[in-house]
């Protein structure tokens, strides 16, 4: 089965807490086996006495970069399922400034301090206890500040979008960085320290033999190569697509959401979807349902979402929903959906309902108070959509009490899944 296993289902939510806490345990004991317990040690990188934070950093960075990379060329991960933390560049340059400061004056960062306070340290014991007085009055005062938290937001960004480069010349660059960064820290415990490197742990250091860490370097940076020739580990331009289910899927409507459970959704609060309005910014700016965002056709990227990502489309007249519906389908993507009629139906159905014979009272006054939620209002009888329209597009302003949806008898809102730190 390819990785991330708990997105493609392989163990719950409770398996996966299970296997974070032996995992946690794990990385504990590696950080402690490599001495970072001990806040001396710890704080002796910043006077460049023992780099060895810097390196045992650097190799695991390095490590993870080349082998989610390969996994991935070779089709055992599916990148675009592996959480990315949003990027809010001017508080996490705040806050890495201040957890800096709280480093040098401390020793501990948050997974040494804990650690450390487990194998009995005092200082670190106090580091945790102020972690946690911290994390209290953090969550106190967050709705006050919450708009500074969130300033300058950038999404889930990767250095390659960002800068349009190609995912293996990056790899390749930060394992170069990595190495060179590995030279100089032994250069500079040299100098500060007066003693040469011990020949086993070091790379340039004593007569040149292949030590197990060179050799790990000589394959790392190898791997970094073949990075560098391999191309995109996303999936790329090339799709293919089963024709037989795809026409099953089509034939039988599984591919659609009506309006009016759209509408529910949205009533509800729900967060487990995606909606994407694929017609043109000017349109989009004119109206375009709540919740959804801006994404033309050309800008439908194969890493804009999690491949397992609930995602509805919607266009004008649906052309292009159905164009982007196969293009997604074909990437790769399990859960597409089409707006059954588009714009129009939304139009039509939720914003401006008309009463017809045979209408139960009690669902078209339902429909009446889901219309008006949204800024729309019901049409009188035989007045055309279109009509409807001209006259005035809603405001995306919603009351602060949304009508129960008709057909649900509870407000139980799902859970979204959270991810990251």
């Amino acid at each position: 089965m390819n990785a991330p296993f708990y997105k493609f289902g392989l163990f719950g939510d409770e398996a996966s807490l299970i296997i974070a806490f032996v995992i946690g345990i794990g990385f504990g004991f590696f950080l402690e086996r490599a001495g970072f317990g001990s806040g001396r040690k710890l704080a002796a990188q910043f006077y460049f006495r023992d780099l060895s934070v810097l390196k045992v950093m650097f190799t695991a960075i390095i490590t993870a970069m080349t082998g989610l990379y390969l996994l991935s060329r070779l089709g055992f991960v599916d990148l675009s399922l592996v959480y990315l933390v949003p990027t809010f560049v001017v508080p996490q340059i705040v806050g890495g400034l201040l957890l800096g400061i709280g480093f040098v004056i401390g020793g501990y960062c948050p997974g040494t301090s804990c650690v450390s306070s487990v194998t009995g340290s005092i200082d670190g014991m106090v580091y945790v206890a102020g972690m946690i007085v911290g994390l209290v009055g953090f969550a106190e005062v967050y709705p006050s500040m919450q708009s500074y938290v969130q300033m300058t937001p950038m999404g889930q960004i990767t250095l390659a979008r960002l800068f349009n480069l190609p995912y293996g010349l990056l790899v390749f660059a930060v394992v170069l960085m990595a190495l060179a960064a590995f030279a100089a820290a032994e250069w500079a415990e040299k100098k500060v320290t007066g003693t040469s490197p011990d020949p086993k742990g070091s790379i340039t250091g004593g007569p040149w033999r292949m030590t197990p860490v060179r050799i790990l370097a000589t394959g790392l940076a190898a791997a970094g190569f073949v990075a560098l020739i391999a191309g995109d580990p996303y999936r790329g331009s090339r799709a293919s697509i089963d024709t037989r289910d795809l026409a099953i899927r089509v034939g039988k409507g599984v591919d659609k959401v009506q309006a009016t459970q759209l509408a529910d959704w949205i009533i509800q609060g729900r967060n487990d979807f995606k909606l994407v309005d694929l017609r043109s910014e000017h349109d989009f700016d004119a109206y375009h349902i709540p919740t959804a965002q801006d994404l033309p056709l050309a800008s439908l990227a194969p890493d804009f979402a999690a491949h397992n990502d609930r995602i509805i489309l919607y266009s004008g007249d649906g052309t292009e929903a159905a164009q982007a519906w196969f293009l997604l389908e074909a990437q790769g993507f399990k859960n597409v959906y089409l707006l059954d009629g588009g714009l129009r139906a939304w139009q039509n159905i939720v914003l401006f309902p008309q009463k017809s014979a045979g209408t139960d009272p009690a669902v078209f006054a339902k429909q009446v108070e889901v219309a008006k939620y949204f800024g729309g209002a019901p049409r009188e009888e035989g007045t055309s959509p279109a009509a409807s329209v001209a006259v005035a597009l809603p405001k995306l302003a919603a009351p602060a009490q949304p009508p129960v949806p008709a057909g649900n008898s509870s407000n139980t809102q799902p859970k979204k899944k959270k991810e990251g730190c």
